[in-house]
């Protein structure tokens, strides 16, 4: 949340917008993007750099040992789906304003939201090709 001074001075909140999945992030200071944690501490010169690089080589080696190179391709498949998923639900918080409530009256809402959605479906399902039918006799397309 971003906060904005009102007309008369008071603090007005409004919701930051969400980068979309796989933008680079801004960094604390919003000079660029930031680096990820390793290149970061590679960066400074502090630890990680090399203790983590031999912990990735024996992973990926392990993963050659299996024969799971495709799992490696399907897990980040799943994770990209994942965020792109979650991205979405944050957006719906967003535009819905329901990342105000609290999380039992955002469940309510939800629950509401999927029944009525299911219902109209249902409703739809069973009466739709009634109402297809009616409508192509009326226009002695079926006789």
């Amino acid at each position: 949340m971003s906060a904005f001074s009102g007309e008369n001075g008071e603090a007005v909140c409004v919701p930051a917008v969400l980068p979309a999945p796989g933008a680079p992030r801004a960094s604390r200071t919003g000079r660029g993007a930031s680096l990820p944690p390793a290149a970061a501490a590679r960066a400074r010169g502090g630890a990680g750099g090399g203790r983590s690089r031999q912990r990735r080589s024996r992973l990926r080696s392990a993963w050659a040992r299996r024969g799971a190179a495709g799992g490696r391709e399907s897990a980040m498949a799943l994770g990209s789906a994942w965020k792109q998923m979650s991205w979405l639900y944050y957006q719906y918080l967003l535009v819905t304003a329901l990342y105000m409530l609290e999380p039992w009256e955002r469940t309510v809402f939800n629950s509401m939201l999927v029944s009525i959605v299911g219902m109209a479906l249902y409703t739809g399902y069973v009466f739709m090709p009634q109402h297809i039918m009616a409508i192509l006799h009326y226009f002695e397309i079926v006789q």
